[in-house]
């Protein structure tokens, strides 16, 4: 043992010693100790936030230890899969056990974060579980007892508890002895699952079982047992699971600001901020850009459905920095500018490399200049406000500092002609320079550097439609793609890792892997040595492309592992399935048909060709598929001659989902939103 003093102690004060000890836990439970686990939980700090923040906006205390259970809209919530925050079942294999248990009551949930676990699910019994529930399979009993202790899990042997009763009343065996027995089954140590199955039948015997129903009991108790789980321990996380469940049914915007600032210190914030923000994009919660007159450290709610952006998840920009920019604006009012703000905070703690990554982050665009303009004045403003600050010390006042009037008693104050009154943004200055902004790649990637995802648009949407035209599934839609199954995703890779795996005469064999995003989501993916050698030089971070491949469900979340990638500019002429082409009546001329005709003939290929005819009389749009004899092949100027013959805007690719995406020829390829869904030729291709 040692003894060891409590830092917050002073070192004086021996009496607050703390006793820690080196001893092994199973020896201490032998003796008869009790072993008890301190978890810290995050999710707490969330769960106080958000009462917090609830009291602030909507002026309602929630007593979260006084909900309650039986909740309908909390249920509705876990029943649609809903549960991204959720403590203990944001990951995609638990959301889909959701829709598929459609848990009621709080003992579902008990008995799903007990199930939820790779013996469970591979032993069965989470089928089990779900099937009883829902009347598609009986429970079986083997005895009367079983039923009373199992009864309320349908059956299904889920809890430790319940296995310890079993052997306790039916085997006669003592607690304690019951746990250790339960305890060797899940640690396989044949000599004590011996002595206590040997145990068992002869108790249960006694208490009139024959012996055969005995060793059957036990023998489920062998294969269950060690499957079992603490259910005091799953109760305790089923009681915060209800809770954060049900704020984010009830008081959605207030839980994704608390949700969204305790991730914002957490080792996978990128990846959590873009799954987040994308469940408040379909929750109807807007998350508003980084804003230095309104932002605050952390995520707080602008209004109901609107939250403001947390400044302190911005790298490089340190938590007393924003206190401080935060205090300047409560004292003096809103910000008009770089100059303003650099008079104003300390520069000692607002350095000028906090400024830019804000500049970068977008907290500067609601003053209406350019973030290239604010960042060329940016070296130039830092200095003249120093020199200002200096000049104040020395008691030396500046000509406009006259202009300065108190705060009018409610924190507003009025500096250099503008009223800080919270009703909007102040104009840009005009001694901004007139320079163009960033070109989008660079603006965009700027920004991502600081903030870590894209919030202000993404690479992705200017390809949106041959991306979403041209793959089969988005990586919001692979949660209900079963094993192995092959897909084809359009996105970006990002955060690449190659790995040495082996060495070979040849040298080094690598993998890869790396986060596939898509703008429904992101998706682990990986490459096998083979595949990544032959694909080595199209995986970097910030490539756009397809990627081709299967999904292996053995991990959670499931992970694609990809046989191909495909670069975008090839992805017309590998994936899609057809051409559309869409002729009026009215507008279309037998000489367009055949310069189209004419077009068509020259490059004979694999692509089906159909023509959308609209504005027929009595009907709608009528399609045609042309003959065998018709199909092209891609190219780099098959649908720009096409729209030679036809017009712009009427030729467009058809994808591997039946969606279509028009395609500009020429590269770099950049696509346009898809047709709507009404107007898609292959509502009734497929049929022709």
């Amino acid at each position: 043992m040692q003894r060891v003093l409590n830092k917050s102690e002073d070192n004086g004060n021996k009496d607050n010693a703390v006793i820690t000890t080196q001893w092994v836990m199973g020896d201490l439970e032998k003796v008869g100790m009790l072993k008890i686990d301190f978890l810290g939980l995050r999710t707490l700090t969330l769960l106080d936030n958000c009462v917090r923040l609830i009291k602030q906006t909507r002026g309602i205390t929630v007593d979260v230890q006084n909900l309650p259970l039986d909740d309908p809209e909390t249920y509705a919530l876990l029943q649609r899969g809903d549960a991204r925050g959720v403590f203990q079942f944001e990951s995609d294999g638990i959301r889909e056990l959701l829709k598929r248990l459609r848990p009621d009551n709080i003992r579902d949930i008990i008995a799903c974060t007990a199930l939820y676990r790779p013996g469970p699910l591979e032993g069965g019994m989470v089928d089990e579980y779900v099937e009883c529930k829902h009347g598609e399979r009986k429970p079986t009993y083997l005895h009367p007892v079983m039923k009373e202790v199992l009864e309320e899990t349908y059956g299904v042997m889920v809890y430790q508890e319940q296995v310890m009763r079993i052997l306790n009343r039916l085997g006669g065996i003592e607690l304690s002895q019951a746990y250790a027995c339960i305890k060797a089954i899940s640690k396989k140590k044949t000599e004590v699952i011996a002595q206590g199955r040997k145990q068992f039948i002869d108790g249960a015997i006694g208490r009139g079982l024959d012996q055969e129903t005995a060793t059957k009991i036990f023998d489920l108790i062998e294969f269950f047992g060690g499957y079992g789980f603490n259910k005091s321990h799953s109760t305790a996380y089923a009681l915060v699971l209800f809770q954060t469940a049900y704020l984010k049914a009830h008081y959605p915007t207030e839980f994704m600001a608390a949700l969204l600032s305790s991730e914002m210190d957490g080792a996978e914030r990128e990846k959590f901020f873009v799954e987040h923000i994308d469940d408040c994009r379909k929750m109807g919660v807007e998350v508003l850009p980084p804003n230095i007159n309104e932002g605050e450290a952390s995520f707080k709610v602008a209004s109901e459905g609107k939250i403001h952006f947390g400044l302190a998840a911005i790298k490089g920009v340190g938590l007393k920095a924003i206190d401080a920019i935060v205090a300047a604006r409560a004292e003096g009012g809103p910000f008009t500018g770089l100059d303003d703000l650099f008079e104003r905070v300390p520069l000692g703690i607002v350095s000028q490399a906090c400024v830019e990554a804000l500049i970068k982050a977008g907290a500067f665009d609601a003053l209406g200049g350019k973030r290239s303009q604010w960042l060329v004045v940016l070296p130039r403003a830092a200095q003249a406000g120093q020199a200002v600050q200096e000049d104040r010390k020395r008691g030396q006042l500046g000509l406009f500092d006259a202009l300065e009037r108190p705060s009018d008693g409610n924190g507003k104050g009025k500096r250099n002609g503008h009223i800080g009154d919270g009703n909007g943004p102040p104009a840009a200055p005009a001694s901004l320079p007139d320079i163009p902004e960033l070109h989008e790649v660079e603006r965009l990637a700027e920004e991502k550097k600081v903030l870590g995802f894209y919030m202000s648009s993404h690479p992705l949407t200017r390809h949106a439609g041959l991306l979403q035209a041209l793959a089969t599934h988005q990586a919001a839609d692979l949660a209900g793609v079963s094993d192995k199954a092959e897909v084809i995703l359009g996105g970006m890779i990002v955060n690449v890792t190659v790995r040495n795996v082996q060495k070979s005469r040849s040298g080094l064999t690598r993998m890869a892997k790396f986060t596939f995003e898509d703008l429904s989501g992101t998706v682990p993916a990986m490459l096998w040595p083979e595949e990544y050698a032959k694909n080595e030089e199209l995986v970097k971070s910030d490539q756009i492309v397809f990627a081709k491949g299967t999904l292996d469900r053995r991990r959670d979340p499931a992970e694609l592992i990809v046989s191909r990638i495909i670069p975008l500019a090839r992805g017309p002429a590998e994936l899609s399935r057809g051409v559309v082409v869409r002729l009026s009546k009215g507008q279309h001329q037998i000489d367009d048909l055949q310069k189209l005709l004419r077009q068509v003939r020259i490059r004979p290929g694999n692509l089906d060709v159909y023509l959308e005819i609209v504005g027929l009389a009595g009907i709608r749009r009528a399609i045609y598929k042309a003959g065998a004899a018709l199909k092209v092949c891609h190219d780099d100027r098959l649908l720009s001659d096409l729209e030679g013959a036809v017009g712009p805007g009427n030729v467009r690719l058809l994808g591997q989902r039946g969606a279509t995406a028009r395609v500009e020829s020429t590269p770099p390829v950049t696509s346009h939103p898809a047709a709507d869904p009404a107007d898609s030729p292959l509502d009734d291709a497929d049929d022709l």
